[in-house]
């Protein structure tokens, strides 16, 4: 078991593992990608014609400040923004020093102004603000150049992020997907984890396990979780079923078995006395014909169940195959004084396997018989349902308890509490009977009858004319 649940957990971590890998792989690939195409589009400050009105308001402003000295740089830079809701940035000619509002959004401009010699005036679209750059004047003994630069429009997440050190891009870069990553991956191994352990629980015959966790997903992992519970459900009814048949084969055997045991065991007793004897061994011919047929019986419904539709199919006409088979068992039902009558004149012709139909239909027929008093009628009908043709026996015993009568075509099951055959022989007539119909691609169904009884249906399908 310490095994198993190390083997688990490599497994575990070993596909999160790979596929936490994969994804991220892809992503990193895929965002560098992206960052190279977007560079190649990436906006570029160009220069154009010098606005008018800037280039007015800067004249003015240079006017102002030509040949004084003692001239505070910020107190102007704040005295032109309060008065005209726009930025006034300086710059040293000799220095290379740009003087820019302290704001990390102004770091391309400055950078720009630092690079870039502007002795004529024009305005240099920086897509997210517009500077207009006047001619060098003296101011304090040095030489200044003045530009005005609109407010800064709001900023986009790219042109934030673009402005982050390299260092730091690539830290988030690697943060975010390293945890989208490595959610994505769990997002998909949980389930196959899940599949996993809860197949190994039911390869060590736990058939009770399901899927709970993830089988109300909309996606394939959902419809794998619902696959595997069906799957588990169709495993735990058949071993149930299987179970159950062995269980009902074992206690019915057991019976004749014992029955034959004391019959022997009087013979022997009874050795000098040939009547008794003779009785007793009668007795166990009785048992061992019983023995027989359960036995027949539960081969038969056996390889039913296995035959997949392997039989062999001729065309009959079911009116007269009917009347035939009604025929055979009213031998049976003489001995209870009962007229099984048969309405059905039409011709129907059907593919069926002779044998297997007729061994259904007299099931039925005599488990009719069987259950309805002495001096009753027995009422089969034959009539056709689109293209379908309908079967119907009509008894008139006692019918089944509607809560028991889904279980009516089950193996051994008897609407009697007691095992005994007075009750209905060994219970595998009917189960035989949905079997065979079930081969023919029909469809048997039993009801109750209003009146009193019980009905049973048999649909086949009719051949096309």
């Amino acid at each position: 078991m310490l095994n198993q649940n190390t083997w688990q957990k490599k497994f575990s971590l070993g596909i999160s593992l790979k596929l936490f890998l994969a994804f991220w792989l892809v992503i990193l690939t895929s965002v560098l990608i992206s960052y190279l195409v977007t560079m190649q589009f990436r906006h570029s400050p160009s220069q154009e014609q010098a606005d008018p009105q800037q280039l007015k308001l800067l004249t003015v402003y240079q006017q102002r400040l030509i040949g004084k000295t003692h001239i505070k740089l910020k107190a102007i830079q704040h005295q032109f923004h309060r008065k005209h809701q726009q930025y006034l940035l300086i710059k040293k000619v000799a220095t290379n020093k740009v003087y820019t509002p302290h704001n990390r959004g102004w770091s391309k401009v400055k950078n720009y102004l630092k690079r870039h010699p502007l002795n004529n005036p024009v305005t240099i679209d920086f897509d997210f603000t517009k500077v207009t750059s006047s001619q060098p004047i003296v101011v304090n003994g040095e030489q200044l150049q003045l530009f005005i630069a609109n407010e800064l429009q709001r900023k986009r997440l790219v042109t934030l992020v673009t402005q982050l050190p390299i260092a730091l891009r690539l830290f988030f870069l690697l943060t975010i997907s390293f945890l989208c990553c490595w959610l994505l991956a769990k997002s998909f191994t949980k389930p196959l984890i899940a599949i996993q352990k809860a197949s190994n629980k039911l390869g060590e015959g736990k058939l009770s396990t399901r899927i709970t966790q993830f089988d109300q997903r909309s996606d394939e992992f959902g419809d794998l979780a619902r696959s595997f519970n069906q799957m588990a459900e169709q495993l735990e009814g058949n071993i149930s079923v299987h179970q159950r048949l062995l269980g009902d084969v074992s206690h019915e055997l057991r019976s004749p078995l014992t029955r034959l045991q004391l019959a022997v065991a009087l013979a022997e007793k009874h050795m000098g006395n040939s009547t008794e004897q003779q009785k007793h061994l009668t007795r166990c011919e009785t048992e061992v014909d019983r023995l027989d047929e359960m036995i027949a019986d539960v081969l038969t419904l056996s390889r039913l169940e296995h035959s997949h539709n392997a039989f062999t199919a001729d065309e009959i006409e079911l009116s007269h195959f009917v009347r035939q088979v009604v025929n055979d068992c009213q031998y049976f039902a003489n001995s209870k004084n009962i007229i099984i009558s048969f309405e059905g004149k039409a011709n129907y012709s059907i593919l069926a396997d002779v044998k297997l139909l007729a061994s259904a239909i007299s099931n039925v027929i005599n488990n009719a018989i069987k259950y309805s008093p002495n001096d009753e009628i027995v009422v089969i009908e034959l009539t056709q349902q689109a293209k379908q043709v309908e079967l119907t026996i009509s008894d008139k015993g006692p019918g089944v308890p509607d809560e028991v009568i889904s279980q009516l075509f089950s193996p051994f099951f008897r609407v009697a509490d007691g095992r005994e055959r007075s009750s209905g022989g060994t219970g595998l007539g009917l189960a035989i009977a949905q079997q065979a119909i079930h081969l023919h691609q029909g469809e048997i169904i039993a009801k109750n009858q209003a009146s009193a009884g019980l009905k049973v249906t048999i649909m086949l399908s009719l051949l096309p004319i």
